[in-house]
């Protein structure tokens, strides 16, 4: 995982670079992370299977660039390639 946001709100990650990280570059933990800001970021996979790895007991393809649990996070201009899924919500 590239970057976690866990237990915090009104938080803002805005214009990192990811490259190759494994499982899910930006994760939100446990869904009660509030009204924070994902915004102009970059997560690049090289290749789906390189960042694909099983995780939280679910097989390989259940991650993504971003990997959210709750929603009420504001997620903008974000930019993610090479992943298996854009954004994955369980």
């Amino acid at each position: 995982v590239g970057i976690t946001i866990h237990g915090t709100h009104r938080a803002l990650v805005d214009q990192n670079t990811l490259w190759d990280a494994r499982a899910a570059g930006i994760y939100t933990e446990d869904g009660n992370e509030m009204n924070n800001v994902i915004s102009n970021n970059v997560v690049i996979c090289s290749r789906w299977q390189v960042c694909a790895v099983s995780w939280l007991g679910k097989n390989s393809l259940q991650g993504g660039g971003i990997y959210m649990i709750g929603m009420t996070n504001d997620v903008l201009y974000n930019r993610i390639a090479g992943y298996e899924h854009g954004l994955y919500t369980p």
